[in-house]
């Protein structure tokens, strides 16, 4: 058997899977007011939340003062073995 043709046959498949393609593309364009994404209740107050948290700074000036002034005065001290637990904790 002889088969005629081969090519036009695999470019008729591609111009059919193209246009498929795109009229999809086209046609999510056209998105009514119902079938838009619109986020909760909650997410949208998490996403503020969010926002508010990435807007602040990650240092507490007001506790890096506190301690500043503490171990200024010589108020500030910590028992050798909570440093020797800790120096091992995060070794180890």
């Amino acid at each position: 058997m002889f088969v005629n043709k081969v090519g036009s046959t695999a470019n008729y498949y591609s111009n059919v899977a193209a246009t498929r393609y795109a009229n999809a593309a086209t046609a999510t364009r056209g998105v009514s007011q119902y079938e838009a994404f619109t986020p909760s209740k909650e997410a949208q107050s998490f996403s503020a939340m969010l926002k508010k948290l990435k807007a602040t700074s990650e240092v507490r000036e007001d506790k890096v003062s506190e301690f500043q002034e503490k171990i200024s005065s010589g108020q500030y001290s910590v028992p050798a073995e909570n440093i020797a637990l800790s120096l091992l904790t995060n070794r180890y």
